[in-house]
């Protein structure tokens, strides 16, 4: 198993539980059951876009009424997620 990919049990803020303007590390992915046999392809994905393990991410804004999509920034890009995608990656603070 990639160490990238943290145990489903491990206790961790998710990207998507984060709120407007918050400063992030990412500090791995982990399943997400509503992709199904797609999970290991949208993680690829994710991992391509820069959301790897000491990323620093900030949270940009949320949709309409705080739904979909979620904009986040990382190294100086600027992404749009689904809030199921957001749930993949597990963060914590950033000290600054």
């Amino acid at each position: 198993m990639n160490s990238a990919v943290l145990d489903s049990l491990t206790p961790a803020l998710r990207l998507d539980q984060c709120r407007r303007g918050a400063s992030v590390r990412v500090t791995g992915l982990i399943e997400q059951p509503l992709f199904g046999k797609q999970d290991e392809q949208v993680s690829l994905r994710l991992k391509e876009l820069g959301f790897l393990p000491g990323a620093m991410l900030k949270v940009i804004g949320f949709g309409l009424m705080g739904s979909d999509p979620m904009a986040v920034q990382v190294n100086g890009t600027k992404f749009a997620l689904r809030r199921a995608e957001a749930a993949k990656i597990c963060v914590e603070a950033a000290s600054t």
